[in-house]
């Protein structure tokens, strides 16, 4: 049995492909994640200390390689927000929403071409970057980096909350349809909410961190370094937390768009 796709689903993901691959500040970003991402793998490979992994975790550990790693990792899923907000919030502000909407008039096909095209864009870009950086990495520092469990928990979990940010971006876009909006959205986020973990440890509620989506990212990605933190959910728990956050943003981006004028 051959499993063929619907023309009209075709149709609308192919928009959706040529919207993200003309936009030069798309290129810019995945450009961005990719070398940075790359660069600091380098840099881990050079610099690691075999001893760090065991007791710290695979990034943020000891050594300003590990530290690099773990920073360009975080910028990598910021981007991603950054990129499913741009995506979404354009379509207001260039007013090429109700364009689309013409040849795809399902609202519901409409939104989910949009965001399972930035959903699987920001995997590609962060997968990518992952294998060369990661076997650059392997190649220079083969006698010091261990290809671990952890290792391939972190990548996982940074693919992972990488394409949830970008559809929580894209669904933000929808939602406030304007791109400065979502994008300050996404990056207020990131500011503002390790304030709340502090006012929450301060009275005497510090587990209110564990549910909110930037701690649940950082738990995620971070390979179980902050395991003691209180704030902090250990990686599975958090992992569906993300999950059920990002779920959370496309049903409000879908009551959004079939209940408003487009």
């Amino acid at each position: 049995m051959i499993v063929t796709v619907p023309p009209v689903v075709a149709r609308a993901a192919n928009s959706e492909v040529r919207k993200a691959t003309s936009v030069r500040v798309n290129w810019a970003l995945a450009g961005g994640v990719f070398g940075v991402g790359v660069l600091a793998f380098l840099a881990l490979g050079l610099t690691f200390e075999p001893g760090a992994s065991k007791k710290d975790g695979f990034v943020f550990a000891s050594g300003w390689g590990a530290a690099v790693v773990g920073w360009a990792l975080v910028l990598t899923v910021a981007s991603a927000g950054v990129f499913g907000a741009l995506a979404s919030g354009w379509e207001y502000g260039f007013r090429s929403l109700a364009v689309s909407s013409v040849f795809t008039p399902d609202r519901n096909l409409l939104l989910g071409a949009k965001l399972g095209v930035v959903a699987a864009f920001s995997l590609a870009t962060v997968l990518a970057m992952e294998l060369v950086g990661g076997a650059a990495m392997l190649l220079i520092g083969r006698d010091k980096v261990p290809v671990t469990a952890g290792l391939f928990a972190v990548l996982g979990g940074v693919a992972l909350a990488a394409t949830c940010w970008a559809v929580i971006g894209a669904s933000l876009g929808f939602l406030l349809r304007s791109p400065i909006q979502a994008v300050g959205v996404v990056l207020g986020l990131a500011i503002l909410e390790p304030l709340v973990w502090i006012t929450a440890r301060a009275i005497g509620f510090a587990g209110l961190g564990t549910i909110l989506p930037v701690s649940a990212t950082v738990s995620a990605i971070s390979g179980g370094k902050f395991a003691d933190t209180a704030f902090l959910a250990p990686p599975p728990a958090a992992t569906a937390v993300l999950v059920l956050w990002t779920a959370a943003a496309v049903a409000g981006a879908w009551w959004f768009v079939n209940q408003r004028d487009i």
